[in-house]
């Protein structure tokens, strides 16, 4: 099997609503979307996503520099492939733009090379279930309580058994209150998450974190610049909630410096950020290694395939307006059954893009792009 054709396109989608949490505005979200034809009868789809920045740079990098060595490729040498254009990128960057470009390529080879095999993509990488839990995930910062409430209550109802809100809210007491209507709603048993979206510098975590223990968090997400490694781990051993990272982390080697430093409970990669399958699973390997769980960041539709076949896997992030049929780029709402979901069972990944729908929102090579900034200013 050879690659004889590389496509690939960006998109910019409008949101049906815009959201925002402690530190980011987001009205859109983009991506690039990858396919690779061969010389037999299979073609191969991969994708990456951001929150409003960036897609047209990947792109660019993909069909300029990219997209030329992959040509005469055999897909099932994935290694191959990704430490070749990785490091034909490393100078330029090994993560960031690098990455999201690396990672829609990355998927597609995969989609090829578990089609090749006649297998799902779950099972292709290992197998090591046949469903996964889901988990709530929103962008409610900006509801009242009442508002954050209700929506819990609806998620619940759904077959919800784990949620995740955002805090970061100006008072510390402001978002207990939240939490603990949260808490009520779902009761002991129920799973509590919070995310803040690094918004806290570490004197401020120390204090928020201790008030926000009351409600007994799985994990507190993000509680700083994610760019700073020893103040998370200096946070971690003062409050003793554990703290998840990985988010905005590109590689393995990032994601090492955490696990090195004692800096992370819970590793967070995201499949469209670190470079596709190939990374994930290494980094998948680093938290096996020194006992630490993945929790897989958003990507849901194939983040599902990952932590079914990897056992240290927690569970998946159903972020609610972010996942591809929310934003419009699918038409298949993801099935998700008393708060879990199954993998498709047909060969490769399973995803089938609305590329009609998306052709509305092409985002033209060199065009500029008229939006909002997607970071608020500090305060």
């Amino acid at each position: 099997m050879k690659i004889t054709r590389v496509i690939c396109h960006a998109y910019r989608m409008p949101l049906k609503t815009h959201f925002a949490s402690s530190r980011v505005k987001m009205t859109h979200r983009e991506l690039v979307v990858v396919e690779l034809q061969t010389d037999g009868s299979e073609t191969g789809v991969g994708w990456s996503t951001t929150a409003g920045v960036g897609a047209a740079a990947a792109h660019a990098l993909i069909i300029g520099y990219l997209a030329p060595m992959l040509v005469g490729s055999d897909p099932r040498n994935n290694e191959r492939i990704w430490q070749q254009l990785w490091m034909e990128c490393h100078a330029a960057g090994p993560g960031g733009i690098t990455t999201l470009a690396l990672s829609a390529i990355d998927i597609a080879v995969w989609d090829l090379k578990a089609k090749a095999a006649g297998e799902p993509l779950y099972r292709m990488l290992g197998g090591a279930r046949q469903s996964v839990d889901v988990y709530a995930s929103a962008i409610n910062l900006g509801l009242s309580t009442a508002e954050l409430v209700t929506q819990v209550r609806h998620q619940l109802a759904d077959g919800y058994k784990a949620f995740k809100i955002k805090v970061g809210r100006p008072g510390p007491y402001d978002d207990l209150e939240r939490c603990r209507a949260v808490r009520d709603v779902i009761g002991d048993e129920g799973i509590l998450m919070l995310d803040a979206n690094q918004k806290w510098s570490l004197p401020e975590a120390l204090q928020r974190i201790r008030i926000l223990s009351d409600v007994g968090p799985l994990f507190v997400e993000e509680p700083l610049l994610s760019d700073t490694i020893d103040p998370h781990a200096k946070l971690r051993a003062a409050t003793g909630v554990p703290i998840a990272v990985g988010e905005q982390l590109c590689n393995r080697f990032e994601f090492w410096n955490y696990c090195r430093e004692g800096a992370a409970d819970i590793l967070q990669p995201d499949v469209w950020k670190v470079g596709g399958i190939t990374e994930f699973l290494k980094i998948a390997a680093l938290g096996a290694a020194i006992g630490i769980p993945i929790s897989p960041h958003g990507a849901m539709e194939i983040s599902v395939h990952l932590a079914a076949a990897l056992p240290n896997a927690m569970h998946v992030e159903n972020i609610f307006g972010l996942n591809l049929f929310d934003f419009g780029a699918t038409r298949q709402a993801p099935d998700i059954v008393k708060g879990r979901i199954t993998p498709s069972d047909t060969p490769g990944h399973g995803v089938v893009f609305a590329r009609e729908a998306l052709t509305e929102h092409l985002l033209v090579p060199g065009e500029e792009i008229e939006r909002s900034p997607l970071y608020l200013p500090l305060a």
